[in-house]
């Protein structure tokens, strides 16, 4: 197909397909209505070729020389004969849809009435009736006009603002035929003007030139005829098309979607549409000139739609190839309204970003229901999880129902949440790989979301955490939701008052809240919004945790001083937002964390009411560090009981009010599900009576009984103990006592009540750190040797007042078979170990059987540290013969390089060690070196630290004894002045001789050895990462990974490296260095020259004079170049240049 020298001659070829009756195919035209050739010239002499012609883009549609013959390819060059122009017997097969008088315009001065013909492949244009006719035998001849009289016809100019060549000389002659397959829409303009008006746009995609005409009419149903038939024509007509857009238009718009990574073969639709602008009276000559940029290309990607302009490809390739100009791009997720007309190509696209105005698009296109079928289809891709639309549809049912019909719903929800979080971030101009999230299976209500802090920045900001809650909304896949220590300030107190589009205001079965519940989100914070959106939308959800999210929450009092009530609290929303959902029944949350947001009278307000609900069934509200007073915390304790039947866990630590005990034992007897209870760092009212009674714990199956900091009286170690003698404590498997007054024979009276038959293992994780154990540490000690211990025991920060205590311990460890995990991390003793402990703790390392993680950290602290001494690395040998030892913390115990040779000799034996924490021991790299070495041939530990904070000590230790050396050197300069000139005379006299100068070192020396310690540290850590790399693989039994590991890692990673002490990194530096001239003194090789025997009188006068001066001496000469106070320089041996570097008081003598 050759192509075509007319803006708007569009016909596809010279040879039209014929068929039997003679009419022409509705695929393909006549060129006779088509090719520029077939008109006679005679018709435009002396016209222009068009009045607007200066209004168009010339450079869009420009043709080079060498193109312009095959613009004229199958159409003869030469006119044809006038009668061979449209003939009647030649016109007579095309089939005629629809014609008539009517009166055209597009602009100012240019109404006319024409006599306009549709048929089933073009929209033409004539001067009258009779012209119609002369073309087309079934129009009729007006009356009192023979059709022996035809003459060839000749249209109007008619109202086109093409974007037109230089070169189309014909242009003006085919402005008066529109092909159907390029309009691009056809609209009615309700402008306020006393007719009916129809516009029609149509765009030429092979020379890119874009045009409209007007249909002004008086009568509303020949308008509406007119509308409807050339609506309908030119939506057939592009149904027809084989090739509905160029491929180098595709291309251009493929490469406009790609710049912002938005392109995908599956999900890539293109349209042509017309930006739409408020129609007045009459339209001015700028406002023809800006016809052309009002055609667009409407593309659907993956995430977005983009309105990209037409591009010119006359311009220079560079221009042509920045897919910016002009682009403008809008989330599809965004989307807040819809509309589509039944009968008219007119639409509306409305995108709204958070606390902001929505942007409203009005446009046109033929293609207007594809194009909302398309976006519906692509809303519904990137939400697949969602019930309901959350923005505003009009238009017709079909296009909805047969956009839900058919659309596959991925199994795998996770994926689901995914692309919707990804398009959320887009649609808000966010960066989606800023979010990071995990997946926990481990907890008691999984799967949970867990929210981690942003990878880039500080903290989130408003619209990624709105993309996150967003993109969990409807999620069934989570019943657990974490943002744990995630800063949700910047929702908090902040209305949108933009839109409401986002809030749920209607239950996931459709019933509307604020009509059946008075609760009416609309006009609440997007705090509000959002957190009762995530309950209200999920059938699964059943925990969510907030503790820490408000750390800057400070609750104000609702009433001032004189009792008149001012601004109210507005209080931490979240409360308001979930506890009313539970009063009503409509969410299945039911477990709230709220640690660590401080609760105000309008919390209260709202989780009072909710509690007293039996309904509302709550397993827990976590109160934890929440500012709570006396009234606000006894106000919790006496609502509680009436969820006494499904209550599992009360939680009020860390908080400042004081619990009445009557009241709360009371409360207490109610409870028949508790399966948790904290209490730590409360305070109590004073009494002798127990915490909890005897009868009462007697009740519940506890799993966890927390009492961090509470003084515990004799009467509650009593019921404590009792219930751990009983079969209802069977359950409990943690219990945390640290810091309550506790002596040694209080520890041992529960060690010895939780085991009731001898040799039994009790399950049970005790707490008891930090307590005093002074008195009674020897009850401990008989009870860890009696084997009543239970299999997790936390004896942290224990001073012990003799090392036989501590040695005692040892001795009681060595042969106990029911402790798995033991815990005396920052033990402090009088002194360091002495060698019968360090012998002790060997023999444990050696002979116990059972322990599988041990911590024997130290502490270094400002004002305190612990340790246990040199000798510790002596024990570590008895870990070489221990198989069952899996974890050990052995943290600031300065192991230093000798513990680090120790531990790798530890790692070479290959025991059943996996994890070992050994930061902070003042490591260096010799030390790291010998680790990592080791660890080649070790193919079980899985965890080993890098040591960086052992790097860095190291790094600023030797950079500041290096710096410190540099100092010295600089100091003692002067006292080197007089022993060098006396030297250097001697040796001149020829007695004794000249000792070679150590290296010194410079600033850049420093710097390289920095360099080169970082450089070599590096290494480590890359070798260090490939060994635990491969030993995680063998131990999750990944295939190809062995024992034989030694062919999955290159030999030059396995090959041992040389361990460089500090001092060898510095030698290695120095003898890089490179070599300096040493140049004398002009001044001392003078006085020496003149009087070579008064050198020494001279040096010690002159030294003494510079002294009593305050000068430096000019005349001494340093071992330290770099330290010397002056250096001269001789220029042909005339000129002397002296630089006065470091020289105090710049001062210098010479004499002439």
């Amino acid at each position: 197909m050759g192509k075509r020298s007319s803006l708007f001659g569009l016909g596809p070829g010279s040879n039209a397909d014929l068929s039997q009756d003679g009419s022409m195919s509705p695929v393909k035209s006549s060129d006779k209505l088509d090719s520029p050739k077939l008109r006679p010239k005679t018709l435009q002499k002396n016209r222009p070729s068009s009045i607007f012609g200066s209004l168009g883009r010339k450079s869009l549609t420009h043709v080079d020389e060498g193109e312009s013959d095959s613009l004229h390819t199958g159409t003869p060059e030469s006119p044809e004969p006038e009668g061979m122009h449209l003939q009647a017997g030649q016109t007579s097969s095309r089939t005629v849809l629809y014609h008539g008088e009517i009166q055209t315009t597009s602009g100012m001065f240019r109404k006319k009435k024409e006599y306009l013909v549709l048929t089933d492949t073009h929209l033409l244009r004539f001067k009258s009736q009779a012209r119609a006719s002369e073309a087309f035998s079934s129009i009729p001849m007006p009356h009192g006009r023979n059709n022996a009289t035809r003459h060839p016809s000749t249209t109007s100019i008619g109202s086109l603002q093409e974007v037109q060549s230089n070169n189309s000389h014909t242009s003006a002659e085919h402005e008066n035929q529109i092909p159907l397959r390029q309009i691009v829409t056809v609209y009615r303009l309700e402008d306020g003007r006393p007719f009916f008006t129809t516009e029609v746009v149509y765009l030429d995609e092979e020379s890119y030139g874009v045009g409209s005409i007007q249909l002004m009419l008086h009568d509303p149903k020949d308008a509406d005829l007119w509308h409807s038939s050339i609506r309908g024509a030119a939506q057939k007509a592009r149904l027809l098309m084989t090739e509905p857009f160029p491929e180098k238009i595709v291309r251009h718009l493929v490469a406009a979607v790609d710049s912002v990574d938005d392109y995908d073969a599956d999900h890539f639709q293109i349209f042509r549409v017309v930006r739409r602008t408020t129609t007045k009276a009459g339209r001015s000559a700028d406002d023809l000139q800006k016809m052309g940029s009002s055609v667009f290309y409407l593309v659907v990607g993956i995430n977005k739609v983009h309105l990209v302009p037409l591009p010119d490809f006359g311009v220079p390739s560079a221009r042509v190839s920045n897919t910016k100009i002009g682009r403008a791009s809008w989330g599809i997720v965004s989307l807040v309204d819809l509309r589509v007309t039944y009968d008219d190509d007119r639409f509306e696209l409305a995108f709204r970003q958070p606390v902001r105005a929505a942007e409203v698009l009005e446009l046109a296109a033929s293609a207007s229901p594809d194009i909302a079928y398309s976006l519906l289809r692509a809303w519904r891709h990137l939400k697949p999880l969602w019930d309901d639309h959350n923005f505003n549809y009009s238009g017709p049912r079909r296009i909805v129902d047969t956009c839900e019909a058919g659309l596959t719903i991925d199994d795998d929800e996770l994926d689901g949440f995914d692309r919707t979080l990804a398009a959320y971030c887009l649609a808000y101009n966010t960066n989606p790989f800023n979010v990071q999230y995990a997946v926990d299976w481990q907890v008691e209500d999984a799967p949970e979301f867990w929210l981690w802090p942003p990878k880039y920045t500080k903290k989130y900001t408003l619209p990624e955490l709105l993309a996150i809650m967003r993109s969990l909304r409807c999620n069934e896949r989570f019943r657990s939701i974490s943002f744990r220590d995630i800063d949700l300030h910047s929702l908090h107190s902040t209305i949108d008052g933009n839109g409401i589009e986002h809030a749920a205001c209607a239950t996931r079965g459709g019933i509307p809240i604020d009509v059946y519940f008075n609760l009416n989100p609309k006009d609440k914070s997007l705090l509000y919004q959002e957190v009762q959106a995530l309950a209200l939308k999920s059938t699964r959800l059943r925990r969510m945790d907030f503790t820490n999210c408000l750390p800057r929450r400070r609750p104000r009092d609702n009433f001032d001083f004189d009792g008149r009530e001012v601004d109210k609290d507005p209080g931490c929303e979240i409360v308001a937002a979930l506890l009313p959902l539970c009063q009503a029944q409509l969410t299945n949350v039911d477990w709230i964390i709220l640690n660590g947001i401080e609760l105000g009278e309008t919390d209260l307000d709202s989780l009072i009411p909710a509690m007293q609900k039996s309904q509302a069934k709550l397993r827990a509200i976590e109160c934890s560090h929440c500012g709570l007073n006396d009234r606000g915390i006894m106000q919790l304790i006496t609502h509680l009981d009436r969820q006494n039947a499904t209550l599992e866990y009360i939680s009020l630590s860390d908080n400042p009010g004081r619990i009445n005990l009557e009241q709360f034992q009371a409360s207490l007897s109610r409870f028949t599900k508790l399966r948790k209870l904290n209490l730590s760092r409360t305070t109590w009212t004073t009494g002798d009576q127990p915490m909890v009674l005897p009868e009462i714990l007697m009740t519940w199956k506890l799993q966890e009984l927390v009492l961090d900091g509470v003084a515990i009286n004799a009467k509650t170690l009593e019921s404590i103990s009792t219930y751990l003698a009983s079969a209802m404590s069977d359950d409990l498997y943690i219990l945390n006592l640290d810091q309550c007054s506790l002596n040694g024979n209080d520890v041992a009276l529960l060690m010895h009540s939780m085991v009731r038959v001898p040799g039994e293992v009790r399950s049970l994780e005790l707490h008891v750190s930090a307590n005093r154990f002074e008195k009674g540490v020897s009850e401990i000690v008989k009870a860890i040797r009696a084997n009543h211990a239970p299999t997790h025991l936390f004896l942290r920060m224990i001073e012990f007042a003799k090392e036989d205590h501590f040695r005692e311990l040892l001795q009681a460890l060595r042969t106990n078979t029911t402790i798995r995990c033991l815990d005396i991390s920052k033990a402090s003793l009088p002194y360091d170990a002495g060698e019968e402990t360090c012998e002790a703790m060997r023999l444990v390392f050696e002979d116990n059987k059972t322990l599988e993680d041990l911590d024997i950290s130290g502490e270094q602290a400002h004002l305190e540290v612990t340790r246990f001494g040199i000798g510790l690395n002596s024990a570590l040998q008895g870990l070489k013969k221990n198989k069952t030892l899996k974890t050990l913390r052995i943290m600031y115990q300065n192991l230093g390089l000798e513990g680090a040779n120790t531990l790798s000799s530890v790692i070479e034996a290959d025991t059943g060690l996996t994890h070992i924490y050994c930061e902070h021991n003042d490591i260096n790299l010799q030390g790291f070196t010998t680790l990592v070495n080791a660890l080649a041939k070790n193919y079980k530990i899985v965890l080993l630290p890098f040591l960086q904070d052992d790097q860095t000590t190291s790094m600023k230790r030797m950079n500041a004894n290096m710096r410190e050396t540099r100092r010295s050197a600089n100091s003692s300069k002067n006292d080197h002045h007089l022993k060098s000139s006396v030297r250097r005379t001697l040796t001149t006299f020829g007695v004794g001789h000249a000792k070679p100068e150590k290296p010194e070192l410079t600033p850049q020396d420093v710097d390289e050895v920095v360099r080169l310690l970082n450089e070599r540290w590096q290494q480590q850590m890359s070798r260090l990462a490939q060994f635990l790399e491969r030993n995680m693989n063998i131990a999750a039994g990944t295939p190809g990974f062995g024992v034989d590991g030694e062919s999955i890692l290159s030999e030059e990673t396995m090959r041992p490296t040389t361990a460089l002490s500090d001092q060898g990194i510095l030698e290695q530096v120095l003898s890089n260095t490179t070599p300096k001239v040493e140049l004398n003194n002009p001044v001392e090789s003078h006085v020496s020259n003149q009087t070579p025997a008064m050198n020494i009188g001279s040096d010690t006068t002159h030294a003494k004079e510079n002294k009593e001066n305050g000068r430096m001496s000019s005349v001494a000469e340093s071992d330290d170049e770099e330290e010397r106070p002056v250096t001269a320089q001789t220029r042909n041996g005339k000129e002397k240049v002296f630089d006065l570097r470091e020289t105090e008081g710049g001062m210098f003598t010479m004499d002439t």
